[in-house]
């Protein structure tokens, strides 16, 4: 049974809300274009030959162009819909698990085909013709079309869907197959269902006959050898297969306590490293905290340096002075003194 409109368009709104771009972009190609699962795959929206009208490749490398309502569109822009985003499987995985969620009847059909059966369906029933349908579905024979429209309501077109699908559906034979094959007499039956009977009796009783001689045999073997009563042979073998596991159960557990000293000691130096990095870490920023020091000392000295240079010539300069000075009061004092 074909899911209703209504159907389809609650499952079109959950798949939208579980937010499965791709699934609900194949969704609406094969609801609304009415495209095959393979097309609707592929489907390119660079491919547009006039206005909504897009080029499909379909079976065995077909080429058509088929009308896609600008909403669907529309959709598949807002989605950002791409080529080969997914395959048909997973979306027939998801139609399924999409079905149960929703909790659709086992009767109602709800696979990728079915949307292109829906929609071949439904624009029968708004009046399209067959051969229109046929062009869109992009069939090679309109017997296949006739197929999808067979599921039409309108009774007027019983006979038009007769006379394209005779030939296609193969009649139900209405003469009674001949030869057929005859009964058994009852007697025979009977007889056979003896036979049968008795063979299984006899296998029966042989088998119950071999069963109690092997029972009597290990009861008979099982007073003469009692369990307490051991070989010496095996009791030493006992022993030292009881010394083995008591060996392997010991190297056990020492392996088990290697085991965990080494995850301790690998814990120890994780920690180890931690400290070191945050040392390490700690040390990098004393470093620059005294590389910026020692820039700043550099500097004040270099200022230091060029203050004293400056005082120096400072000091040369009044020497200079003071020495013409010395010799200007000695040539007046001897004038004086000649005078």
């Amino acid at each position: 049974m074909l899911p209703t409109p209504q159907l389809l368009n609650q499952v079109a709104n959950f798949i939208q809300g579980q937010g499965k771009s791709a699934y609900y972009c194949l969704f609406l190609l094969g609801k609304e274009a009415g495209l095959r699962v393979s097309e609707a795959v592929n489907f390119d929206l660079s491919l547009k030959k006039k206005s909504n009208l897009y080029l499909i490749h379909g079976k065995k490398h077909k080429k058509r162009a088929v009308f896609v309502d600008p909403s669907v569109i529309s959709e598949l822009k807002k989605n950002a819909w791409k080529p080969k985003q997914t395959n048909r499987f997973s979306f027939a995985h998801f139609l399924q698990k999409t079905k149960k969620v929703l909790g659709i009847s086992a009767s109602t059909e709800l696979i990728p085909h079915t949307l292109r059966r829906c929609f071949a369906t439904y624009q029968t029933n708004s009046g399209m013709s067959l051969p229109v349908l046929q062009r869109v579905l992009g069939h090679s024979s309109i017997r296949t079309t006739a197929l999808y429209w067979k599921n039409s309501e309108d009774p007027k077109e019983k006979v038009i869907k007769d006379k394209w699908l005779a030939g296609k559906i193969p009649k139900e034979p209405t003469k009674p197959i001949e030869n057929k094959p005859k009964e058994l007499p009852k007697i025979l039956e009977k007889e056979n269902n003896w036979k049968i009977f008795f063979a299984r009796q006899r296998n029966f009783l042989e088998t119950r006959k071999i069963f109690l001689n092997i029972r009597w045999e290990i009861n008979l073997f099982i007073e003469n050898n009692p369990r307490n009563s051991q070989p010496e042979f095996l009791t030493a073998e006992n022993k030292l297969l009881q010394a083995k596991v008591k060996q392997l159960e010991q190297a056990k557990k020492e392996q088990e306590q290697i085991i965990i000293n080494l995850k301790n000691d690998k814990k120890g130096l994780e920690e180890l490293n931690n400290s070191l990095n945050s040392l390490n870490k700690g040390l990098e920023k004393q470093i620059i905290q005294v590389q910026k020091e020692k820039d700043t000392l550099l500097k004040l000295l270099t200022a230091d340096l060029k203050q004293q240079q400056t005082l120096t010539q400072l000091d040369n300069n009044k020497q200079d002075n003071n020495q013409e000075l010395h010799q200007q009061l000695i040539a007046q004092i001897q004038v004086i003194n000649k005078n």
